[in-house]
């Protein structure tokens, strides 16, 4: 690791990141058996290519084991994306139909204009003939009446061909208004089409996330057969005896696939762990969608559907704390914080985020106003995952956010991994598909982790990482 001075949470951060490559838990795993004494070195009467290829085995099934756990990941937020993009389209489709009820209403008033701008001209025409001038100059008592007759006259021409010209202008707008409803129909009638396709995916993404749940526990079950098998057959080759306190037996883990350190299983015995999930392997949710899974989405949309409201409450109430609140603030302020209150804005952020440390990770959970029910196995948990998380702790001040990461990633000003500061957000997977945290400086950063897990602050993991921070905030 190159030394530097971590005089700034960016240096602190350059410091943790500039480390080369971290091993994954398969290299690991090769590395402590190589190191252990009296497994790397060969015995009289024993195969040392076997070991080697046992060693390998078992870091072969730690690497598809973590690369199932990234799969699992984007799965997850795959299935948020899809909730996204189904509420982005019924609020097209609803703003459409409010279009189309505002040209119904335009045509309407266009009638109304036609008709009164024919009684105008209906009156100007039968004045003119029943008044003509002709009668008027020949009837004219002297040259002063025929003056006045005469401009009576262009009087009323001039009214008749204003009521022509209002009543052709009336025509032309209720032309162009059927017209605009017209297509504000043919765009609302899209919208709607488009809706129930956002809704067919999202559905579709729900079940085939269920099928796709069960292939890849059977997966994971079945490489963690042939690690532990491989294994054991180290331990029992080399004749090894874990001690109480020391080295981890052949092929186990450092730590989680979240970086933390856990205790290897006894030799002998089966693993313990405190809580259902080894956290060595890849933590599955269910999928399991009883009854209608349209009824399921529209429950899950409906929870997350008051955010929007929720966020601008708490957006005016952080403006009207620093005195800037306006008549006509809307409450939303994506990028609208002024620099000044940037860091202020931020840090009441990462408080609101670390107010929900302990909170039970929940797939789908999470909104503006707190910790909700998620999909699956999170709608019986009430809790966040990493997305929504990240949503709730800016909606305090304002700023909104959708419930996927990989949208989050496109928001705001993208900052490389390097310069990254207190405040900035972490993502994880291609596009930020699959994880999303906030970054907390020295090396620190706060997340959802995983079904199993809550809400906890962790050493900031390069592995899989984006190039790119994001700024939501600029101070």
């Amino acid at each position: 690791m190159r030394r530097i001075r971590c005089g700034s949470d960016g240096s602190v951060f350059r410091q943790v990141i500039r480390v080369a490559q971290p091993a994954t838990v398969s290299v690991l795993s090769a590395a402590m058996l190589l190191g252990t004494p009296g497994l790397a070195a060969a015995q009289p009467g024993q195969d040392p290519d076997g070991i080697a290829a046992l060693i390998a085995d078992v870091a072969d099934a730690n690497q598809q084991l973590q690369n199932l756990g990234a799969q699992i990941a984007e799965e997850k937020e795959g299935v948020n994306k899809a909730l996204v993009d189904l509420q982005t389209a019924r609020d097209d489709a609803a703003a459409a139909q409010q279009e189309v009820e505002s040209g119904r209403q335009a045509i309407a008033d266009a009638d109304a204009a036609i008709a009164a701008a024919q009684r105008r001209f209906n009156t100007f025409a039968a004045s003119t003939y029943v008044n003509g001038p002709s009668d008027s100059y020949l009837t004219a008592a002297n040259p002063s009446e025929m003056i006045a007759t005469a401009a009576a006259g262009q009087t009323l021409a001039l009214s008749s061909q204003q009521a022509l010209d209002h009543l052709k202008q009336a025509r032309t707008e209720q032309l162009n208004k059927e017209s605009a409803a017209r297509l504000a129909k043919q765009k609302a009638d899209q919208a709607v089409a488009d809706a129930q396709s956002s809704q067919d995916a999202a559905v579709a993404a729900l079940t085939d996330t269920q099928r796709k749940f069960g292939e890849q526990q059977g997966e994971i079950d079945r490489l963690a057969a042939r690690r532990n098998a491989a294994q054991a057959k180290i331990v029992a080759a080399r004749g090894y005896e874990q001690p109480q306190a020391g080295p981890a037996p052949a092929g186990a883990p450092a730590g989680d696939r979240w970086g933390n350190p856990v205790a290897g299983p006894t030799v002998g015995k089966p693993a313990q762990w405190d809580g259902p999930w080894d956290p060595t392997l890849p933590m599955v949710p269910s999928a399991d969608v009883p009854g209608d899974p349209v009824a399921v989405i529209n429950q899950v949309l409906g929870i997350s559907q008051t955010s929007a409201q929720v966020t601008a409450n708490l957006g005016q109430k952080f403006l009207q704390s620093l005195g800037l609140a306006k008549p006509d603030d809307t409450g939303i302020n994506n990028g609208k914080i002024p620099r000044v209150y940037g860091r202020q804005a931020s840090e009441y952020v990462i408080r609101r985020g670390l107010s929900q440390r302990g909170v039970p990770y929940s797939w789908g959970g999470g909104t503006a106003a707190g910790p909700g029910r998620g999909i699956g196995s999170g709608s019986g948990t009430v809790g966040f995952d990493c997305s929504g998380l990240i949503l709730y702790a800016f909606a305090g001040v304002g700023i909104k956010l959708p419930h996927y990461s990989g949208s989050q990633y496109k928001m705001g000003r993208q900052i490389p991994s390097a310069l990254a500061r207190r405040g900035d957000v972490i993502f994880y997977g291609p596009g930020g598909s699959q994880h999303v945290t906030l970054y907390l400086g020295n090396g620190l950063m706060l997340e959802a982790p995983d079904v199993g897990q809550t809400v906890k602050v962790s050493p900031v993991r390069k592995s899989g990482m984006t190039p790119y921070v994001v700024r939501y905030i600029e101070y």
